[in-house]
């Protein structure tokens, strides 16, 4: 995961002058923002109240209201969140305020949407949802332009974020035995969600045709979403990049211990011994006054790498995701799925036990079908089929084979810079450049004719998606709808666009065995 160094702010001052100030009239108050190029960006509004104090670990309230024009030209602060220590050695986070009160989101639209009167007059809207392990990033370091250019409404927000974000204790669970609990990151994105269906219009949005989207840790949420009862009429279509829930493999729970898989109240307990060890039944009022800091920093020691995933909560999510998915219980929408051709690259510079590898499945087994693999290589080939490849399809699968309009993509693009750095494919997160602007990823010349090609095929096709819940459409490569049960025709998003019919293969198939096995052997729901 990678984000930029330079706030949005920063990237501002070396661009064209601004136009007239945009103002636009939301349920909350009125808020100005600024112009740039014929897209109009509104930043920084809350769509929900502070989380902090009393609030921390509680479903997300109303957004304040405000009298005057709030100023939308800055971004707002982030959500807590340790240093990322993939930033190329610098701190971005150090370029934005960062605390509790970070339900904010930002807004892009063409300029001349805001005065389209009526439904006609609505453009398609779409809500991304950043990735970054649920542990950093920020809705902010996304700069929707590209996406509003070609004439759809795109919102960017934040979402809490690590234990803050996914969190759970026996105490705070029965303090509130009504309300929703642990997904409060989840909880934050639906929040959004509502906001834009009571304000969107107002930037020349259509609240009744939503996209939800989202990469790495955003796609589990993305997807997760569609599983959820509480999302119905929130949104019409959705993308998922790059990453689904692993329930079936390693199914987590608010308050269910399974064997290597502690409960997220068990993280809970373990972190308030920790944190007040004086305290051995601490109050919630006790685990709300901690610093959010401290939090933070016992997260970052104690919990392993990698990324935190929505749990089974019985409410926001009632059942595994892949097997609401399987049973055909997740909302009924047009969805995009795929992966890049180089998801390994999140593994590529950590040594990692090959015993990560035999918890899961027989020596002889996996042997059987990786053979020849040394064992950094089988760990990392073994970890991004189980983390992407094989859910990814699996979710694709099931969603076709239900009768729901499916698309499935792998982005296989290297830029001439990561063709130079010798990268073997597209990596973890290329795809995201090629839809936003981003301001470290100057290395990327769109003045190339293979850049800007590759630029508007993603950007053609993600926006006829969100328009009609169909990619394809004029001057675009066909696309063929996914056929299900693993050998559909899956799009490679390159220059030139190809197709691959079976991307399956003999491993790919091994794993959506072991699923079935699994949800047989009764998966706890």
């Amino acid at each position: 995961m990678r984000f930029p160094m330079l706030g949005v702010a920063l990237a501002l001052a070396s661009a064209p002058a601004l136009a007239a100030t945009p103002q636009v009239k939301l349920a909350q108050g009125a808020v100005s923002g600024v112009q740039q190029d014929g897209i109009q960006m509104f930043r920084g509004i809350p769509f929900a109240a502070d989380t902090g104090g009393d609030q921390r670990w509680r479903p997300p309230s109303a957004p304040p209201s405000w009298r005057g024009v709030r100023d939308g030209s800055q971004p707002g602060p982030i959500c807590p969140q340790a240093p990322d220590k993939y930033a190329g050695g610098s701190d971005w986070t150090a370029d934005y305020r960062m605390g509790e009160d970070c339900l904010n989101l930002s807004v892009y639209a063409p300029a001349a949407a805001s005065q389209g009167k009526g439904k006609r007059g609505k453009l398609p809207v779409m809500v991304w949802v950043h990735g970054g392990s649920a542990r950093v990033g920020s809705g902010a370091t996304f700069d929707g332009s590209p996406l509003a250019g070609r004439g759809v409404v795109l919102v960017t927000l934040n979402y809490r974020l690590g234990l803050l974000g996914w969190f759970a204790h026996p105490a705070v669970s029965a303090e509130q035995p009504d309300a929703p609990l642990a997904n409060y990151g989840l909880m934050d994105i639906l929040a959004g969600l509502r906001w834009v269906r009571e304000n969107i219009a107002a930037f020349g949005g259509d609240p009744d045709n939503v996209t939800l989207f989202g990469q790495s840790s955003g796609s589990v949420a993305t997807s997760a979403l569609m599983a959820s009862p509480l999302s119905q009429g929130l949104f019409q279509r959705a993308i998922a990049q790059s990453g689904v829930p692993s329930h079936i493999e390693h199914p987590g729970y608010l308050a269910r211990d399974l064997p290597g898989m502690p409960s997220l109240e068990s993280t809970g307990v373990a972190m308030a011994g920790k944190l007040l060890p004086d305290q051995p039944e601490p109050t919630p009022a006790q685990l709300r006054a901690l610093p959010w800091a401290d939090i933070i920093s016992y997260q970052e020691a104690a919990l392993r790498p990698g990324a935190l995933v929505p749990v089974i909560d019985g409410r926001i999510l009632p059942v595994p995701v892949e097997g609401a998915f399987a049973k055909g219980k997740q909302l009924p929408i047009p969805m995009m799925i795929g992966t890049t051709s180089w998801e390994k690259s999140l593994y590529a510079n950590f040594r990692l036990p090959v015993e990560l590898v035999y918890r899961s499945a027989p020596k002889e087994e996996v042997q059987a079908h990786y053979p020849g693999l040394a064992d950094q290589a089988l760990v990392q080939q073994w970890l991004e089929d189980t983390g992407f490849n094989a859910p990814v399809r699996w979710i694709a699968d099931a969603h076709a084979d239900h009768g729901f309009p499916t698309w499935v993509y792998r982005f296989d693009h290297l830029s001439p810079a990561a063709i130079k750095a010798g990268q073997p494919g597209a990596a973890h997160s290329d795809d995201n450049f090629y839809l936003f602007t981003r301001s470290n990823r100057d290395n990327l010349d769109f003045k190339l004719a293979s850049e800007q090609q590759m630029r508007d095929l993603m950007l053609g096709y993600w926006v006829q998606f969100a328009r009609n819940g169909d990619p394809n459409g004029p001057d675009l490569p066909d696309w063929p709808r996914w056929s299900g049960d693993g050998h559909g025709s899956t799009q490679l998003l390159d220059v030139p666009v190809r197709k691959a019919q079976d991307l399956m293969g003999p491993q790919m198939r091994y794993h959506h065995g072991r699923y079935r096995k699994l949800l047989q052997a009764g998966t706890p729901e």
